[in-house]
C-alpha cells in the first residue's frame, strides 16, 4: 500500500467540494475502479473500508488477477472484483458496449512508479471519458517531469522564443519569484539567473535550458482531458490546493495572476518545485453548490496521529487555529463539534474554516462517517470486519500494519506495537492478554531489528508485556474504537 497517496473516495470528494462540486451523500452506493500496477492489497483494504461501494481492479495478467482474487477471498472481502486486460482492451470493450466494467463514480490510476506506454495512457483517458458518470472523479498520479529542472526547462522553451528584450527581462524576474524553492536547492542555477538579470542578458540564462525536448506531463494531461469533458478539480495531496500555504510567498501574486494562462499548471509545478502530481479531474456536467453545509457537512474529520505527535497550536501565514482536541480521540462532523461543549461558543462558518485549515495542514483528514458500536470494551474487544480479523492469523512484522477503517473509508496505519496488543486482546481479552502477547514478543526477539520497533529491551518479560499493554491501551483504545478497528465482543 502506498502511504503517501490517498485516492480513497472521501478525500477525493472533499477536494472536489473545495471547488464547489457537490459530493455524493454519505452512505450512497457508488462504483470505484483502480488501475492496479503493483499491490492489489490496497484496493482490497479500500473495499473493506467502504462497504457501500463496489470496487473493480483492472489488472493486466491472469496470474496477478488470480493472486488478487485469492487475497480478497482470504480476507473475505466480497465487494471487490478483478478484471484482466490491458487498458486498450478495456477501452475497446467499452466502445463496443461489451465491457463488464459498470458506469463509475471514481476511477484511479497511479503511474508515478511505473509509467504507462503512450497507447495505454490514451486508452486510460478514453476509458475515463466513456465510463465515468457526470460528476465522477478521475484520480491520476503521474510523473510530470523526468528531471528536477523539467518545469523550468518547459517554461523557458514555451515562453522565451516569443519574447522581446523587455519581456524577457521581466520573465527572468518572474522566474526568480516563482522559483524560490527550486533555486534554493540549485545555487549554481540561482547564480546564473542573478548574473543574467544584472547583465540584462536573458539569453545567457535561457541558453542553459533550450536544448533537447522540453515536455510537461501536467500540460499534456490538460490538453488530453479538457476536450474529453473534464475540468481540473484539485490535487489529491490536499495541502497543495492552498497556494498561500504550499507556494513561496514571493510567488503568490504571480500564480494568482496566471490563473487563466494556458501554462498555469506548469507554472504551479515550478513554484511548488514538484516533479510528480496527483490530479483529480471531474467529468462534466457536475452538480455544483455554494452552500458550505452541502459541500462539507457530510464528511467527518479526524486526526489519526497519536496525541503526543499533534501540535496544540497551528499557525498559517494569515490565521492561527487552536487544535480541536476532541478530534484526536474521535472523528467529528461539523454539526457534532457545534453540539459538543468545546464548540458551543463558535459559529458554523468559524468551525468550518478552522477544520479546513487543519485538513490543509495535513493534521485532520476528511472521512467517510461515524462508526456505530456498543462503546469501548476494555475487557473483551474484538477486531472488526473480516479484513482486520485476519490479523489474528498472521505474525506481525515490519513497522506498521494496515487496517480497514469503515470510518476513515481508507486504510489506517497501526504501529507494530499497537497491532501486537490488538492481536492479543482479540485472542484472549484483557485479563489473559499477557499470555497471548509474550510469545509474540519472544518471536520478535529473535530478530533484533524487528524487536527494536516495539521493545526497549532485548529479552521480553511478563512485566514488560504488562506495561506495554497498559500503556498502549490507555493511549490508543478510544481511537481504535472510534475508527471502527475494534468493537465490543
Amino acid at each position: 500500500m502506498n502511504p503517501d497517496l490517498d485516492f480513497s473516495p472521501a478525500p477525493l470528494s472533499y477536494v472536489a467540494a473545495l471547488r464547489g462540486i457537490r459530493p455524493r451523500l454519505p452512505g450512497d452506493r457508488f462504483t470505484y475502479a483502480e488501475v492496479i500496477s503493483s499491490d492489489p492489497a490496497r484496493l482490497v483494504c479500500l473495499a473493506a473500508s467502504n462497504p457501500e461501494g463496489q470496487f473493480y481492479g483492472l489488472i493486466t495478467s491472469a496470474a496477478d488477477k488470480a493472486k488478487a482474487e485469492k487475497l480478497a477471498q482470504i480476507r473475505e472481502v466480497g465487494n471487490v472484483t478483478f478484471l484482466e486486460g490491458w487498458l486498450e482492451e478495456h477501452r475497446m470493450r467499452a466502445e463496443k458496449g461489451t465491457s463488464t466494467l459498470p458506469p463509475l463514480d471514481y476511477l484511479s490510476c497511479d503511474e508515478r512508479q511505473a509509467s504507462l506506454p503512450e497507447v495505454e495512457r490514451a486508452a486510460l483517458f478514453a476509458l475515463a471519458e466513456k465510463k465515468l458518470l457526470p460528476g465522477g472523479l478521475f484520480a491520476y498520479g503521474y510523473r510530470a517531469y523526468d528531471k528536477d529542472d523539467g518545469a523550468l526547462r518547459f517554461l523557458v522553451n514555451e515562453c522565451a522564443p516569443e519574447m522581446d528584450a523587455a519581456q524577457a527581462g521581466e520573465f527572468l524576474t518572474e522566474l526568480k519569484k516563482l522559483g524560490v524553492y527550486y533555486f534554493a536547492n540549485h545555487p549554481e542555477a540561482a547564480a546564473k539567473l542573478n548574473q543574467a538579470i544584472d547583465a540584462k542578458m536573458p539569453d545567457r540564462f535561457f541558453s542553459n535550458y533550450d536544448k533537447g525536448t522540453a515536455r510537461s506531463g501536467s500540460f499534456d494531461t490538460v490538453v488530453a482531458l479538457r476536450p474529453r469533458g473534464f475540468v481540473y478539480a484539485g490535487d489529491a495531496t490536499i495541502g497543495m490546493n492552498y497556494i498561500e500555504q504550499a507556494a513561496p510567498t514571493a510567488a503568490h501574486k504571480l500564480i494568482i495572476d496566471c490563473r487563466n494562462n494556458h501554462l498555469y499548471e506548469p507554472i504551479k509545478d515550478f513554484a511548488l518545485n514538484r516533479q510528480e502530481r496527483c490530479d483529480i479531474w471531474c467529468r462534466q456536467p457536475a452538480l455544483m453548490s455554494a452552500d458550505p453545509s452541502e459541500l462539507f457537512g457530510g464528511f467527518v474529520y479526524g486526526i489519526t496521529r497519536a496525541r503526543k505527535d499533534v501540535p496544540q497550536h497551528i499557525k498559517t501565514e494569515s490565521e492561527s487555529v487552536e487544535l480541536i482536541d476532541i478530534m484526536t480521540m474521535m472523528p467529528l462532523g461539523i454539526g457534532d463539534f457545534l453540539s459538543h461543549p468545546e464548540g458551543k461558543d463558535f459559529a458554523p462558518a468559524d468551525v468550518t474554516a478552522a477544520i479546513q485549515i487543519l485538513v490543509a495542514c495535513g493534521l485532520a483528514r476528511p472521512m467517510r462517517g461515524h462508526y456505530q458500536s456498543a462503546g469501548p470494551s476494555i475487557e473483551n474487544p474484538r477486531l472488526t470486519g473480516t479484513f482486520n480479523q485476519y490479523l489474528d492469523k498472521i505474525p506481525v512484522t515490519g513497522e506498521r500494519v494496515w487496517m480497514a477503517s469503515p470510518v476513515a473509508g481508507s486504510a489506517v496505519a497501526v504501529s507494530a506495537r499497537d497491532a501486537l496488543v490488538m492481536q492479543a486482546l482479540n485472542r484472549v481479552g484483557l485479563a489473559n492478554s499477557v499470555s497471548a502477547l509474550l510469545p509474540e514478543l519472544e518471536r520478535l526477539a529473535k530478530d533484533p531489528a524487528s524487536a527494536a520497533r516495539v521493545m526497549d529491551v532485548a529479552e521480553p518479560t511478563p512485566e514488560m508485556a504488562v506495561n506495554m499493554i497498559k500503556n498502549t491501551v490507555s493511549e490508543s483504545i478510544v481511537q481504535w474504537y472510534a475508527y471502527g478497528l475494534l468493537a465490543a465482543a
